[in-house]
């Protein structure tokens, strides 16, 4: 096996994208999502648990925090008061972003978390052509009449309460026309769409994709070093960092159960970054990833190559 050179003294100033689940769970089991059916149970985070995460982040500043890695955000009863601990930290985050299905919301909460300006960007997920029966099929049991819902009453609210904040949808589509049905349901609403293809995932429920997997060698995107990225538009230092919702970090968010490098409810995230459970993850795949029983199954490639849920 050849030794991978790392350095194990690295003091991280920033992080580049941090996803941390506040629900571990969705009542979604959507076509092509692995998450769907491994994370059998919905899981919340407490308000000083997650406040003890924050704090052991040991970073100047995050460029974007995503208040979500595999679960649904908007199933956590105390959102606001969640959302609340993000000003208090030490670093400063320039984007804070809550991604949901759209199917379940309690508008009070949702309103109050709104007034705190703490988050300036919402996404939701939806796929499809922009018809009611394709959608419903991809994303089981989502109802079309509760996103076209959510759709105008949370650019009310925003309008009301943040109007600084973006409102986007994250849409998989299969041909142009479906983009131009998307485009032509959400603009008048308010919201911009990005679209994306069909990934092949481990472990999903299905493979709409229609693709066979061409394995991909190596250390993955998610598992790239800050160096990797030196030609990105952001300047900086740029780490990676996923967390589920009880501490635990993981390797990425596109499976739960990839691996796990440490707790960050009790360690600092510059000890975890440079672990020895880290390294050796990083070790197999860029020695053996084709016969790890999860990241074997996944397309994702490296810095620049990173598989087709990253393109437009």
């Amino acid at each position: 096996m050849i030794p991978l050179k790392i350095n194990k003294t690295q003091k991280p100033q920033s992080i580049f994208m941090f996803h941390i689940d506040i629900v571990h769970g969705c009542q979604l089991q959507c076509i092509g999502c692995p998450n769907a059916t491994l994370l059998d149970k919905v899981k919340r985070v407490e308000v000083d648990h997650f406040a003890k995460i924050l704090a052991n982040v040991d970073v100047d500043h995050v460029h974007t925090l995503r208040l979500f890695n595999f679960g649904e955000p908007l199933l956590h009863r105390q959102l606001d008061k969640i959302v609340a601990e993000i000003p208090k930290q030490k670093w400063k985050a320039s984007f804070v972003e809550l991604s949901t299905n759209a199917q379940y919301v309690d508008w009070d909460n949702f309103e109050a978390m709104l007034k705190l300006q703490v988050v300036n960007k919402i996404a939701v997920s939806c796929d499809g052509d922009g018809s009611k029966e394709k959608y419903e099929r991809l994303r089981p049991p989502a109802k079309m009449d509760k996103l076209m819902y959510f759709f105008q009453k949370t650019r009310e609210l925003v309008d009301k309460w943040s109007p600084a904040t973006q409102l986007i949808t994250r849409t998989i589509v299969e041909t142009e026309q479906d983009k131009v049905n998307w485009l032509n349901i959400l603009k008048p609403l308010g919201w911009e769409p990005e679209f994306r293809r069909w990934m092949i995932l481990p472990e999903a429920k299905e493979n709409p994709s229609n693709r066979q997997l061409e394995n991909t060698k190596g250390s993955c995107f998610f598992m790239a070093d800050a160096t990797a990225f030196k030609n990105h538009s952001w300047h900086g230092q740029i780490n990676l960092l996923y967390v589920d919702y009880d501490g635990t970090v993981v390797p990425c968010c596109f499976h739960p159960k990839a691996g796990t490098f440490g707790d960050l409810s009790k360690q600092k995230f510059s000890e975890i970054l440079n672990s020895q459970n880290r390294r050796d993850f990083k070790g197999q795949m860029v020695n053996n990833r084709e016969n790890m029983p999860i990241c074997g199954q996944c397309e994702v490639g490296p810095v620049g190559n990173e598989g087709p849920s990253f393109l437009a």
